[in-house]
């Protein structure tokens, strides 16, 4: 069985720290895994910690034979200015045996100013990964996901 995701708080507030350097950042959540980042009840951004399943250890094809067997997984962030503008996506939990390529900063950076309304094609928006595929589509599929519902949130609110 996997471990629960952690609050990497150290990492959080070290990234926290590069975009706003000398605001007190407070970070409040406001529903799981999603966090208002605000200073003297300024918004200044959004933060979302979460978990993507990349793979089953022994293969990546669901079938009822495998229900048993875990997910590889790995955790990451995202940092979101107040116009819904991805600044930041960190992994900082790599758990799966495969496709580390995905945790390169430089690969990370081309999801900067992402904001989730248009579409986020891997292989096209987002440059491919030989041997990351899998871990590389399901994060493109999880901060599109992400960036969407962090949008339906707030015209809701």
């Amino acid at each position: 069985m996997k471990e629960e995701l952690d609050f990497p708080a150290k990492r959080v507030n070290r990234e926290i720290k590069r975009f706003w350097k000398d605001k007190i950042v407070d970070i409040k959540e406001i529903k799981k895994g999603i966090y208002l980042l605000e200073n003297e009840n300024d918004t200044l951004g959004f933060l979302y910690v979460g978990r993507v399943n990349s793979c089953r250890q022994g293969g990546c094809s669901i079938d009822g034979n495998q229900e048993e067997l875990p997910f590889e997984y790995f955790d990451y962030f995202l940092i979101i200015d107040k116009d819904i503008q991805l600044k930041k996506v960190k992994i900082f939990n790599y758990q799966a045996t495969h496709g580390h390529e995905v945790m390169s900063s430089g690969w990370l950076r081309q999801f900067r100013g992402y904001n989730g309304k248009e579409e986020l094609k891997y292989g096209r928006d987002i440059e491919a990964i030989s041997g990351a595929t899998i871990s590389a589509k399901a994060l493109n599929d999880d901060v599109k996901y992400t960036l969407n519902q962090l949008q339906k949130i707030l015209i809701s609110n």
